[in-house]
Formats: structure tokens, C-alpha cells, sequence
């Protein structure tokens, strides 16, 4: 049983929510790149739904697919760093 602790390397506890893992390969240069990635996740929705008439064999439920991206790409959104942004955004404005 210890061999396989070494072998379960996807996913990792966060600490945010007992209980909850994130993926431990999802590394990010900063808010850039993870807007890049945000953007890219959408626009991979947007294409899926236009009808395509050609689905591969091994995608199931399309649409189940799109929604579960949806969720990762909400889940991605920085919202904590944009309410501190809009904080920081009226500070400077009663400085000046």
C-alpha cells in the first residue's frame, strides 16, 4: 500500500476544503497565462458548440463534456485577486 501513496501523483488536497484535491499538474506563469488559459478553455466551448457535424468515436456525451470545461473555467476565475484589484483601484483614485 505505501508503493501506491508514490503512484497517485494527479491529484493533491488542497487546503481550501478538507476533503476537496486539485490537479498537481496545472502549473501557471501568473495571471496571464492563467487568463490565456481561461480564454482558451472558453473559446474550446464556443467551437464545440457550433455544430460540427464530426464527433469521434470516443467522445461520448459532448455536451457533458462542454459543461464540466464551463465548471473548470469558473473554478479558474480569480475573483479573490479582482475584488482586491477593485480595493486597490479606489484607493489610488482617493490618493489622487
Amino acid at each position: 500500500m505505501e508503493s501506491a501513496r508514490y503512484k497517485l501523483e494527479v491529484l493533491e488536497p488542497t487546503n481550501l476544503q478538507k476533503g476537496k484535491f486539485r490537479p498537481s499538474f496545472v502549473l501557471l506563469d501568473g495571471y496571464l497565462d492563467l487568463f490565456d488559459t481561461i480564454e482558451a478553455l472558453i473559446n474550446v466551448c464556443i467551437l464545440a458548440t457550433q455544430g460540427d457535424p464530426y464527433s469521434p468515436p470516443h467522445v461520448k456525451q459532448p455536451g457533458e463534456d462542454i459543461r464540466k470545461t464551463l465548471e473548470l473555467v469558473t473554478q479558474l476565475l480569480p475573483f479573490e485577486e479582482g475584488e482586491f484589484l477593485d480595493e486597490v483601484n479606489q484607493l489610488l483614485k482617493k490618493e489622487s
